[in-house]
Protein backbone atom coordinates (compact mmCIF):
# COMPACT_ATOMS: atom_id res chain seq x y z
CA UNK A 1 0.00 0.00 0.00
CA UNK A 2 1.38 3.66 -0.98
CA UNK A 3 1.43 5.74 1.61
CA UNK A 4 -0.82 8.91 0.58
CA UNK A 5 1.91 11.82 1.61
CA UNK A 6 5.59 11.92 1.43
CA UNK A 7 6.34 13.68 4.25
CA UNK A 8 5.01 13.42 7.80
CA UNK A 9 5.57 15.72 11.06
CA UNK A 10 5.87 14.31 14.39
CA UNK A 11 7.25 15.24 17.75
CA UNK A 12 9.46 13.07 19.77
CA UNK A 13 7.93 11.60 23.12
CA UNK A 14 9.75 10.20 25.44
CA UNK A 15 13.63 9.19 26.22
CA UNK A 16 14.06 5.99 24.08
CA UNK A 17 15.61 7.63 21.74
CA UNK A 18 17.96 9.93 23.78
CA UNK A 19 20.48 11.24 23.04
CA UNK A 20 19.88 11.66 19.50
CA UNK A 21 16.08 12.79 19.70
CA UNK A 22 15.05 14.75 23.04
CA UNK A 23 11.57 15.04 23.98
CA UNK A 24 9.53 17.78 22.55
CA UNK A 25 11.58 17.83 19.38
CA UNK A 26 10.21 17.92 15.72
CA UNK A 27 11.06 15.11 13.18
CA UNK A 28 10.01 15.04 9.86
CA UNK A 29 9.75 11.51 8.10
CA UNK A 30 9.73 10.69 4.57
CA UNK A 31 7.42 8.35 4.20
CA UNK A 32 8.05 7.22 0.65
CA UNK A 33 11.67 6.17 1.51
CA UNK A 34 11.44 2.48 1.35
CA UNK A 35 9.06 2.19 -1.62
CA UNK A 36 10.70 -0.58 -3.41
CA UNK A 37 13.44 -0.76 -0.83
CA UNK A 38 14.29 -2.03 2.62
CA UNK A 39 15.50 -0.05 5.49
CA UNK A 40 19.17 -0.27 6.24
CA UNK A 41 21.08 -1.09 9.71
CA UNK A 42 21.17 2.63 11.41
CA UNK A 43 18.24 4.09 9.69
CA UNK A 44 16.36 5.99 12.09
CA UNK A 45 12.41 5.11 11.28
CA UNK A 46 8.97 5.72 12.21
CA UNK A 47 6.70 3.07 13.00
CA UNK A 48 3.16 2.41 14.19
CA UNK A 49 2.87 -0.17 16.98
CA UNK A 50 -1.11 -0.53 17.80
CA UNK A 51 -2.48 2.96 17.81
CA UNK A 52 0.92 4.77 18.25
CA UNK A 53 3.90 5.77 16.43
CA UNK A 54 7.26 5.48 17.82
CA UNK A 55 10.37 6.45 16.48
CA UNK A 56 14.03 3.61 16.59
CA UNK A 57 16.97 2.61 15.03
CA UNK A 58 17.05 -0.30 12.62
CA UNK A 59 19.14 -2.88 14.18
CA UNK A 60 18.88 -5.59 11.23
CA UNK A 61 16.40 -6.23 8.29
CA UNK A 62 16.12 -10.18 7.87
CA UNK A 63 13.17 -12.59 5.53
CA UNK A 64 11.48 -9.25 5.58
CA UNK A 65 11.04 -8.39 8.94
CA UNK A 66 13.09 -5.51 10.74
CA UNK A 67 14.33 -5.80 13.97
CA UNK A 68 14.40 -2.14 15.67
CA UNK A 69 15.73 -0.67 19.17
CA UNK A 70 16.53 2.68 20.74
CA UNK A 71 19.28 4.18 21.06
CA UNK A 72 18.66 4.55 25.37
CA UNK A 73 18.15 0.61 25.84
CA UNK A 74 17.43 1.14 29.56
CA UNK A 75 14.27 3.48 28.35
CA UNK A 76 13.39 1.78 25.24
CA UNK A 77 10.54 -0.53 24.13
CA UNK A 78 11.52 -2.07 21.10
CA UNK A 79 12.13 -5.53 19.35
CA UNK A 80 13.86 -6.62 22.58
CA UNK A 81 10.28 -6.43 24.02
CA UNK A 82 7.77 -6.85 20.76
CA UNK A 83 10.29 -8.78 18.19
CA UNK A 84 10.40 -7.55 14.90
CA UNK A 85 8.22 -5.65 12.85
CA UNK A 86 6.51 -6.12 9.38
CA UNK A 87 7.47 -3.13 6.37
CA UNK A 88 3.83 -2.34 6.97
CA UNK A 89 4.57 -1.09 10.23
CA UNK A 90 7.28 1.27 8.78
CA UNK A 91 5.76 4.91 8.34
CA UNK A 92 8.60 6.31 7.09
CA UNK A 93 12.71 7.49 7.59
CA UNK A 94 13.38 10.21 9.75
CA UNK A 95 14.99 12.59 7.58
CA UNK A 96 14.78 15.96 9.60
CA UNK A 97 15.14 16.89 13.33
CA UNK A 98 14.79 20.35 14.68
CA UNK A 99 17.90 21.81 16.65
CA UNK A 100 15.99 22.07 20.09
CA UNK A 101 12.50 21.17 21.61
Amino acid sequence: MTKLTPISRFIVSGNSMFPTLIEGQDILSFNWAYLGKRPKAGDVVVLKIGNREIVKRVKRVEDGMVEVVGDNKDWSTDSREFGPVGMEQIVGKVIYQSSEP
